[in-house]
């Protein structure tokens, strides 16, 4: 088949699924999931793949959400990846029931030039993006070792070919103090939400003195329970950003150094 044609053979195969795909990408965005939660989303899309002829591998590299659907052998051997977590408690805001739609979509349209040019096609489902980096641990287990190339597609404003971006490093701080009764013993207490707010001040000044394409965000996820009790525990999950790994390396220690 003549590329322009086999183009427009692929074409229409998105066209004639887009009700199909929209359908699925509005099922995953009305039923969010988190990281590596993500049940539904994994077997709605497994099912659809399966469906189109894909065989299907689940809980790949010992992630129950994560998944493999591949469509003929031999190389080159292609990948789209397929995003489907959601923020926790605003859902799809960054978009992955489009990316893993898209995916799907795209995946079985190019069926048509595996059976025509040979190779294979494969939807790999990278659960735990948000905050997690799932794709990092699925690589440290080997999920790519046999890939020629893998792709992505992300929602934007605007349409781009390729793009950069940043490095990202979590971390999760817990400190720990001492409980007693804020109002009869407070002598007595060691307050680790002190601890945690003058670290947050320390981060702040730090933030002056950083270059213009770095990140650093936090929240603080434990304050204390109760108002009248010194907390004895506080902690904070803090992400921090960087266009290049030596920079981020650097940035995690001065930003450690906030904490101590």
């Amino acid at each position: 088949m003549e590329t322009a044609k086999l183009k427009a053979a692929m074409v229409n195969s998105l066209d004639a699924n887009k009700m199909r795909l929209k359908e699925l990408s509005l099922k995953i965005h009305d039923n969010p999931e988190l990281g590596f939660q993500e049940v539904k989303a994994a077997d709605w899309l497994t099912g659809y793949l399966e469906e189109n002829g894909f065989t299907i591998e689940r809980g790949i590299c010992g992630i129950a959400t994560a998944f493999r659907a591949s469509y003929g052998t031999g190389r080159p051997a292609i990948a789209l990846l397929a995003e489907y977590d959601a923020l926790p408690g605003l859902g799809h805001g960054c978009g992955h029931n489009i990316i893993c739609a898209c995916a799907a979509g795209a995946g079985v349209a190019a069926k048509q030039a595996i059976d025509q040019l040979g190779g294979s096609i494969q939807v790999i489902g990278t659960p735990g993006e948000e905050g997690w980096g799932g794709k990092v641990i699925m690589a440290d287990k080997g999920a790519f070792k046999e890939l020629d190339i893998a792709m992505l597609v992300h929602p934007e404003t605007n349409d781009f070919a390729t793009t950069e971006a940043l490095a990202c490093q979590t971390l999760d701080i817990e400190f720990f103090g001492k409980a007693a009764h804020a109002a009869a013993n407070p002598e007595l207490g060691i307050n680790a939400l002190e601890a945690i707010l003058q670290s947050f001040t320390a981060i702040n000044s730090l933030r002056q003195h950083i270059r213009s394409t770095a990140r650093i965000h936090g929240i603080i996820t434990d304050g204390g329970k109760a108002a009248n009790i010194v907390p004895d525990h506080s902690a904070g999950n803090f992400m921090l950003r960087a266009m290049e790994n030596d920079y981020l390396d650097e940035l995690k220690e001065r930003v450690l150094n906030c904490f101590i």
